[in-house]
């Protein structure tokens, strides 16, 4: 059974299509729970404000105050010109705090049901706190000595030689992790800090003997670590193949299908000499783009973003013009999952997914999950929409096929696809229907519930669309929750600048609105 709703927006009316008759009573949906009371929405929102890019202002508040107790330790009845032990103290005494941060089975973060990514804008800002009171210790020393004409006798001692190379090692890393090193020259950030790590801690127990109780807890967090992840590895034979359109390398590990949460990433190490001769070493992390339990199994899409990346997409590229039986498979090492959203999606009465470029592999596993859950019967979910923001429209051809299946296969989710270019059409472009555009022409989409747009989409209207197509559902267009409305989840994930805008839009949505629907809660990739 279908039926038919038009929404009036600001942008003109929307045809969706809903899908599904009477609700089965007998389900058992998943309870939700609100992260705060309603009474604490406006406070949530203005906690949500972006204040600088990239934080909003509870992480702001957050990081003030930890900010503030630092200096009450690093002055209370205490001088750093005249007292340079002081500085030291303080660096090693959050460096535990550092390394359980830093981990990838963060026990802290799951006591506080976060993933390590969620609370990664802590662990920097610990680990420059560490960098800045280590080297304040260190210079009050390096001045002293070199004023009495004893630095050269004074570092040539075991024991202030090892805490020169403690120092060493802290700004290596903190150099090293600049957003430069991350993003361009990644193997770099992770070698050095890979290498700094077990080096602060030998060099940490050498400096000071009264130092060994923190360094002992900062290795058995490391270890722990280290163990928990070769548990959660596997080693496997995928296939590699390469999606042309979006020049990305498509790989699925068929023999791992179960064990993860849509969201969630694993670590993959590609184990053949087509990466070159050191290739194996190099481990990189990949959000999953398939639903646990797929026929697909462990589906990765990877995009070129550095020479590790480049080169597996041109050795997916090799292979499938090599041809062959088993030409594109090759062993991988697979190491997780890891993180993952505590907003549990499915208890939403509606859901909205904006992702930018290869961000779309987190709303690819999110929807199919979402929508295997509302095939069991096991979502509340009324209204999904999937707003993915990419330059070339081209790229949109190699899933389209499986858009196009999505927004069909659904039982009383009504899903939408939305898709949006900021590069112009050109002849070259091809249109769904195995046409070609003319320049700036639109193309051509037969299904209601998925479209294809030029420009930048209006976030606020969106999220506006969502709660109205949730309220009217519920008021008994199609067939309604008798359980009531449970408010709208926000997935982001993409570049920092999307998600300063999404969160603009969350901020705009009056309060009178939002509490209609229940609330707006959002988790940020």
């Amino acid at each position: 059974m279908k039926k038919g709703v038009s929404l009036a927006t600001p942008a003109g009316p929307i045809a969706l299509t809903l899908r599904g008759g009477p609700i089965d009573k007998s389900r058992i949906p998943p309870r939700h729970i609100p992260t705060v009371p309603s009474i604490l929405d406006k406070a949530v929102n203005l906690l949500r404000k972006r204040v600088m890019p990239g934080y909003t202002l509870g992480q702001f508040l957050i990081l003030s105050n930890y900010t503030y107790v630092m200096l009450y330790g690093a002055f209370r009845m205490s001088n750093p010109f005249t007292d340079g032990v002081r500085p030291g103290w303080l660096a090693v005494s959050q460096l535990p705090l550092v390394f359980a941060l830093a981990q990838k089975g963060n026990v802290l973060g799951s006591m506080l049901g976060f993933g390590y990514e969620t609370l990664n804008y802590v662990h920097r800002y610990i680990g420059r706190v560490v960098v800045l009171a280590s080297n304040i210790h260190s210079l009050y020393y390096i001045y002293q000595w070199t004023a009495a004409g004893t630095f050269l006798a004074r570092i040539a001692t075991p024991k202030f030689g090892a805490g020169f190379a403690f120092l060493l090692a802290m700004d290596v890393m903190f150099f090293f992790s600049l957003e430069y090193f991350r993003r361009k020259m990644y193997q770099v950030f992770y070698w050095s800090h890979a290498i700094g790590t077990v080096a602060i801690i030998v060099t940490g127990s050498l400096h000071f003997p009264a130092l060994l109780p923190w360094m002992v807890i900062c290795a058995v967090l490391y270890g722990l670590d280290r163990l928990l992840r070769a548990f959660k590895s596997s080693v496997a034979v995928a296939t590699l193949t390469h999606l042309p359109q979006m020049d990305m390398a498509y790989i699925e590990v068929p023999t791992i299908r179960s064990g993860w949460r849509a969201g969630q990433h694993v670590r993959l190490r590609v184990l053949t000499t087509g990466m070159g001769l050191l290739g194996w070493t190099e481990s990189h992390p990949f959000t999953i783009a398939s639903a646990s339990g797929a026929n697909d199994g462990l589906v990765l899409l990877c995009k070129k973003a550095g020479d590790w990346t480049s080169k597996l997409v041109n050795l997916a590229k090799e292979l499938d013009t090599r041809g062959g039986e088993g030409q594109g498979r090759v062993r991988v090492w697979v190491e997780g999952p890891f993180g993952g959203s505590r907003v549990v999606f499915n208890s939403f009465s509606a859901a909205v997914l904006v992702v930018g470029g290869s961000g779309i592999t987190y709303g690819l596993s999110m929807m199919e999950d979402l929508l295997v859950k509302d095939r069991k019967n096991e979502s509340r979910l009324r209204y999904l929409e999937l707003v993915w923001l990419v330059q070339d429209p081209a790229s949109v051809t190699p899933l389209l096929p499986l858009f196009q299946s999505l927004v069909q296969q659904t039982n009383y989710t009504m899903l939408k696809i939305t898709v949006n270019y900021t590069r112009a059409l050109t002849e070259k472009t091809p249109i769904f229907g195995g046409y070609e555009a003319v320049p700036c022409a639109p193309m051509a989409i037969t299904h209601p519930n998925l479209t294809l747009s030029p420009g930048r989409p209006n976030i606020k209207n969106i999220l506006s669309s969502a709660i109205n197509t949730a309220i009217e559902y519920n008021a008994g267009i199609g067939a309604g929750d008798p359980l009531g409305l449970s408010g709208l989840a926000v997935g982001i994930c993409g570049p920092q600048s999307l998600g300063d805008s999404v969160m603009g839009a969350i901020g705009g949505i009056g309060s009178a609105e939002r509490a209609k629907v229940g609330g707006i809660e959002v988790h940020e990739e």
